[in-house]
């Protein structure tokens, strides 16, 4: 009897996980399979496709310029991403959990900016940027020559970096969110104790504050590093790669030879190599957080 009420109950169970086993197989893994073996065809997306091997991969790694510049700019997004939101967020939510009055309002000021969609957020921010009508005349009107001359979003050496300013914009009140409600599950005897060994406030948020929030630090890095790679919205609605390539990244360069370009099976090819880095880099974020204490062995 007891068995039939163990194999009853493991029957339940996976019951109520066939639904969610049965879409992520349809909407994710029989997709990804499917441009895996996509990428070693020729294929226009529409007509019969060619069986051509690896010479997609050998057009990658050596014809295509445009991949090696598409990877060097998702390195210096992953750079920016890992250290300016992920800090800024940090030190916010240190500050903003330390008010008693006006907190909420401070979270949802913060907050705000994550929940405004991409692609408006974007569009609202390429007219700031605007050099005939944007935030350079304003910058015109206070004397500030120099700043109401520049082209952020067409000057090929700064507008990478302005997108980036825009995506961090709306990203890192999303980052300070998670670690104000992490630091809000520290046991407060842990700072009373540390005070009494004379710890200051630096001191407290080294030794107190990083340790108690360490998992969801490991989080947010697993998160970055692989979002940082797969970045799409901000670029494409704001330069579309340009200038001149300046702020192509892969999934820009995906997009252009799968949609534009007709080149199906090489964008295949191109997805298996961003999927290939972000699990090479997944392993690596998580090697270094085990190392430096982020994650529990």
């Amino acid at each position: 009897m007891r068995r039939r009420e163990k194999k009853k109950i493991h029957l339940a169970a996976y019951a109520f996980v066939l639904p969610a086993f049965l879409i992520h197989l349809g909407i994710v893994t029989i997709p990804s399979l499917s441009t895996l073996v996509m990428s070693f065809y020729d294929w226009n997306g529409l007509g019969n496709a060619k069986f051509i091997g690896f010479q997609n991969f050998a057009e990658i790694f050596t014809k295509d310029s445009i991949v090696r510049l598409a990877l060097k700019h998702n390195l210096q997004w992953l750079a920016i991403f890992i250290t300016v939101p992920i800090i800024l967020g940090f030190f916010m939510a240190v500050l903003v959990s330390r008010i008693k009055r006006g907190q909420m309002f401070l979270r949802t000021v913060y907050f705000l900016p994550y929940v405004i969609s991409a692609v408006v957020a974007g569009r609202i921010w390429t007219a700031y940027m605007n050099p005939f009508y944007g935030l350079n005349t304003i910058f015109a009107k206070l004397g500030w020559d120099g700043l109401a001359k520049t082209l952020w979003l067409g000057n090929p050496k700064i507008a990478l970096f302005s997108v980036a300013f825009v995506d961090n914009w709306h990203w890192w009140g999303f980052v300070m969110v998670l670690f104000l409600g992490a630091l809000q599950q520290v046991d407060p005897t842990l700072y009373e104790a540390a005070r009494v060994d004379g710890a200051n406030t630096w001191q407290e948020l080294i030794h107190v504050s990083l340790p108690g929030i360490r998992q969801t630090v490991a989080f947010v890095l697993i998160m970055t590093v692989m979002w940082s790679f797969l970045t799409f919205d901000y670029v494409y609605v704001m330069t579309n790669g340009g200038p001149a390539n300046a702020t192509e990244i892969m999934a820009t360069w995906i997009y252009k030879n799968a949609f534009v370009k007709y080149r199906s099976g090489y964008a295949s090819a191109l997805c298996v190599l961003q999927s290939g880095i972000c699990i090479i880099l997944y392993f690596f974020q998580k090697w270094v957080s085990k190392r430096g204490g982020l994650e529990d062995e």
